[in-house]
């Protein structure tokens, strides 16, 4: 569940793909700099649910994710 709407979140415009790797935790994302930036894919990611980076999910959100989908917080 959780890898699927990681990598659906990620796809943007510009971004070609977005694979999300469960064990490492850590996404491979391929995408055109010219027409989307690094942010822009995290802040798509944080919507949905998943801090990413500089960017929190908000706690309604969150709270809303499949209890096997939340993790710890920093």
């Amino acid at each position: 569940m959780c890898k699927k709407r990681i990598e659906k979140a990620a796809q943007v415009p510009g971004v070609s793909s977005a694979v999300w790797d469960v064990k490492s935790k850590t996404m491979t994302v391929k995408f055109d700099t010219g027409s989307v930036k690094t942010d822009d894919i995290r802040k798509k990611i944080a919507q949905a649910g998943h801090d990413s980076g500089p960017f929190k999910a908000s706690d309604s959100v969150y709270a809303q994710l499949p209890g096997c989908c939340r993790y710890e917080r920093h």
